[in-house]
């Protein structure tokens, strides 16, 4: 699958904050391909991530960042240490109010916050739906951002491209399942027959993936 291969969410990001010389952190930095692509004249870029096989990834793939393992709940930074913090779209996969807090706690006085998160009318959000649904968590998070501590300045809506290869492609990607099973491949098809009901073999499937844009000011 290839994922934003026109790199939407980096020129979106950049049309937000101006990186250079910052002090960045990003929360949810999975391997760490968002990351690689701002940290270029930052002054120092951290990105966290709970998953440790992901940090070790990014580790081996990228070495302009500063990859921890770590958790938006629970930041090991001192009070007001970056200009930025940057959700990557994982503030509803932890306690976001706690994780807005911990943000607010460690960005300096003016600094910038930019949250990242999928739209539960999303498109590509409707095949997780399949296996996990995050609508009630995603409504948690939006809450918390509208009612958190920070001012809101902008908020938007942008859409990247998920591209699979065929229908294999599509069925074996991970769509926030603990296991991929064969009995999956009927609820993935009829799910694609909904959203592309012209599609055919051999084209390629191209899902819409629909993402909100929060940037906020301490």
């Amino acid at each position: 699958m290839k994922y934003d291969s026109d790199q939407v969410t980096i020129q979106t990001i950049k049309k937000f904050i101006d990186f250079k010389d910052k002090a960045v952190l990003e929360i949810g930095c999975g391997s760490g391909k968002t990351a690689s692509l701002l940290a270029n004249n930052t002054k120092k870029y951290i990105g966290i991530d709970p998953d440790k096989t992901a940090i070790e990834t990014a580790r081996g793939l990228f070495q302009n960042v500063d990859f921890q393992i770590g958790s938006g709940e629970s930041l090991a930074f001192e009070n007001a240490s970056f200009d930025v913090v940057l959700f990557t779209l994982s503030l509803h996969h932890q306690n976001s109010q706690k994780a807005l807090s911990q943000a607010n706690r460690v960005l300096k006085r003016k600094g910038s916050l930019l949250i990242l998160e999928p739209s539960i009318h999303s498109e590509f959000e409707q095949f997780f739906k399949l296996f996990n649904d995050e609508t009630e968590v995603l409504k948690e998070s939006l809450k918390n951002i509208k009612n958190c501590d920070f001012q809101l300045e902008q908020q938007k809506s942008f859409d990247v491209k998920a591209i699979f290869t065929d229908q294999d492609d599509l069925h074996n990607y991970h769509f926030g399942r603990d296991k991929i099973t064969p009995e999956d491949t009927g609820r993935i098809l009829e799910k694609l027959k909904q959203c592309r009901p012209q599609w055919t073999e051999p084209d390629p499937i191209e899902l819409t993936d629909t993402i909100n844009i929060f940037y906020l000011t301490k």
